[in-house]
């Protein structure tokens, strides 16, 4: 349930208040034949999931052994005897997680691959609001929360170490930045535009047609105004 408010209900809070900027002002309207998700977004959206499942991953099945601490594996924690209660193990698979969110909801600050996710973040104070009590919450849920959210008090370095992993969301939206949707193999195809529409080019037959009605509606139009000043003529007549 934290999870899903953070990055569905705090989330969308926190990116839908930000002030528009002259640039996105400018910007052209989109026209309705184009993606809902554009391909910088798709590029975005495949290379953080890719990176985050990477490091979870490698926390489930290796984090034991990284952070020197017990493995929270069912077999593992029956083999020591300790078969209850919350594991250390998954509490920092969990931080590492939320942090992940948190400092992605940053980079999801600008979607049209600008360099700079951190342009006029201090101009929207829910945003910054939002931040600091997500962080707030997640600090009470790990170090008070005990078994009613399964969680393990961490140490100050443990929390450090969660922090600078979550943080790595960042670089990895700025490589990602960095990297051109066009520039991605073909069978990453979910990242290019493949429904853009071709621009539409008339036949000879439509251009004739439209111009006829062009040059009917002209006469029409002549004929009104030619009736319109024959009209006036005779009511000055008159």
């Amino acid at each position: 349930l934290w999870v899903n408010l953070i990055m569905d209900t705090f989330a969308s809070l926190a990116l839908a208040t930000d002030t528009p900027t002259d640039a996105m002002l400018k910007r052209k309207p989109y026209p309705r034949t184009k993606a809902l998700i554009s391909e910088r977004m798709a590029k975005h959206i495949v290379g953080q999931a890719i990176f985050q499942l990477v490091v979870l991953l490698t926390l489930t099945f290796a984090g034991d052994k990284i952070f020197d601490v017990p493995s929270g594996f069912k077999d593992d924690r029956r083999k020591r005897g300790d078969t209850s209660g919350p594991s250390l193990h998954y509490t920092i698979v969990f931080n590492v997680f939320v942090f992940l969110q948190l400092f992605n909801e940053i980079n999801a600050r600008r979607i049209h691959d600008e360099l700079n996710v951190f342009e006029g973040i201090f101009q929207n104070q829910l945003f910054l609001g939002i931040s600091i009590a997500q962080v707030v919450m997640q600090v009470c849920i790990v170090q008070f929360g005990g078994l009613v959210f399964g969680c393990v008090a961490l140490s100050w370095s443990q929390w450090l170490a969660c922090l600078v992993i979550g943080a790595l969301s960042l670089p990895v939206g700025l490589a990602l930045r960095c990297l051109q949707a066009n520039h991605l193999p073909s069978w990453c195809t979910i990242c290019q535009d493949t429904t853009a529409v071709a621009p539409y080019k008339p036949s000879v037959r439509t251009q004739e047609l439209w111009q006829r009605g062009f040059r009917r509606l002209r006469v029409q139009l002549r004929v009104i105004k030619a009736f319109k000043r024959s009209v006036s003529e005779r009511k000055l007549l008159h």
